[in-house]
């Protein structure tokens, strides 16, 4: 069941005092107005059911914005060249776990695109291909700038290159459970099992032996 975002946000008082924005899990989708929110730094809106990032259009102070978290909707695509030129002061975004494509690349400058690539890396601005294509993407339209002789682009291709084969290696059905627990720490709990069952068959055996010598 959805819920309606504008009507969600029309019961909520004191606009204009608000800092930090929570709407998190509450299955919410369409468009919203955020126009009476004139302090807003941080908009919290994961797991809901939104298709887009529109609503962020209607901030009136847009250079306020510092932290955006779209985690687990169904976002379809970005124009970065957007989100970076109406919104200059982001320190971090996340859209993982979104449907997402890159749109409108072409707008991008090779100081902005790098400036999108550099966030991806340090992890401040947060997306993946494990839906969606906008990885691949970001790595088709670079090679395309450097197969036609734009060298501007050619760091920016190295390291979207690493940033893609780290995320086809690290799926959320390959990682462990408890992150904490290292591979070689479960390799070696199993070594030790396996050391503990050979040691007691041996200390088994050795005793019905011992038991054999004293009936004969």
């Amino acid at each position: 069941m959805t819920n309606n975002a504008q009507e969600h946000i029309s019961i909520i008082t004191n606009k204009d005092k608000i800092k930090y924005l929570d709407i998190s899990n509450r299955d919410l989708t369409g468009n919203a107005d955020l126009k009476e929110f004139v302090a807003l730094t941080s908009f919290n809106s994961y797991n809901n059911k939104f298709e887009n990032i529109a609503l962020l259009d209607s901030l009136p102070q847009k250079d306020k914005l510092k932290k955006v978290n779209f985690f687990g909707n169904q976002v379809k695509e970005v124009d970065f060249s957007w989100l970076l030129d109406n919104f200059p002061n982001l320190e971090q975004i996340n859209l993982e776990n979104n449907p997402l494509s890159a749109k409108n690349l072409e707008n991008l400058t090779s100081e902005k695109f790098g400036k999108l690539v550099d966030g991806i890396k340090e992890k401040k601005i947060r997306i993946n291909s494990f839906k969606g294509t906008v990885l691949t993407d970001l790595l088709e339209y670079a090679q395309k700038l450097v197969a036609s002789g734009n060298n501007s682009y050619n760091s920016h291709l190295q390291k979207l290159t690493e940033i893609t084969q780290g995320n086809q290696t690290t799926k959320p059905n390959q990682q462990l459970k408890n992150p904490n627990i290292s591979p070689l720490l479960i390799g070696g709990l199993v070594m030790l099992g396996v050391s503990l069952t050979a040691f007691g068959y041996w200390l088994g055996k050795r005793k019905n032996l011992s038991q054999e010598d004293m009936l004969d």
